[in-house]
């Protein structure tokens, strides 16, 4: 059984904000059939991964999780440790940030068949926004703008353990969903468009829309048009 949940996006509480993902994070480790699950942050997308890891960690340990993450440093001096750390988990949370950056920090030390083992051995695969990208065949990501080697979002390829393609921090009258409207013209291209406070819960290729608030909903977008997502 493959548990995966893809997150748009939404505060987690950082720098005084709002904590937007409570219904999520309570389905996540719900998920797991478990009392007191063990819960793995991987932080490679982000450029502040030991501040986002503290606020994860209250928020995880409040639900009765057993946390810990991979830091750099194990990934050069440890790599058993950092396999071990990902084979024992009862929930991998990878957080969000830069999808490129991402990808290259798992190739670079050879994670992804490790990764394929977890999701056969039913740990919950959790990606909030690059974190999500990745784990699906492509996405339309805001990389290469934080890199300066673009001035728009663009299509990004991820590891496909989904095959689909998402848009994550989805808001309709934004300048990201202009650019992907007039990216799928003359394609045949279906993107899952999913907003910050919600999530796509899949089990076994079964979708699930996940979210606090029956008024945020995910929506499918194409040459064709918008329609919700079911």
């Amino acid at each position: 059984m493959s548990k995966f949940m893809l997150i748009g996006g939404g505060n987690i509480g950082r720098n005084n904000t709002e904590y937007e993902t409570e219904t999520i994070d309570k389905e996540i480790v719900k998920m797991t059939d478990k009392d007191n699950p063990t819960f793995l942050f991987i932080g490679f997308a982000s450029s502040f991964a030991d501040s986002y890891y503290k606020i994860i960690k209250k928020i995880y340990q409040n639900l009765g999780c057993n946390t810990s993450y991979i830091k750099k440093k194990n990934l050069i001096n440890n790599p058993d440790i950092v396999k071990n750390k990902i084979l024992e988990a009862d929930i991998i949370y990878f957080g969000g940030g830069d999808t490129l950056k991402l990808l290259e920090k798992i190739e670079e030390n050879n994670l992804k068949e490790v990764i394929d083992k977890a999701i056969s051995n039913n740990t919950v695969i959790a990606g909030m926004s690059a974190g999500a990208i990745m784990l699906c065949r492509e996405g339309y990501s805001d990389s290469k703008i934080l890199r300066e080697e673009s001035s728009k979002h663009e299509f990004i390829k991820g590891l496909n353990y989904l095959d689909i393609i998402i848009s994550p921090h989805y808001e309709e009258d934004s300048t990201k969903t202009k650019e992907l409207n007039n990216d799928l013209k003359d394609t045949n291209k279906e993107v899952i468009c999913i907003p910050n406070k919600c999530a796509i819960k899949v089990i076994d290729n079964k979708y699930e829309v996940i979210s606090g608030n029956k008024d945020i909903k995910a929506y499918t977008l194409s040459s064709k048009g918008k329609k919700v997502f079911k």
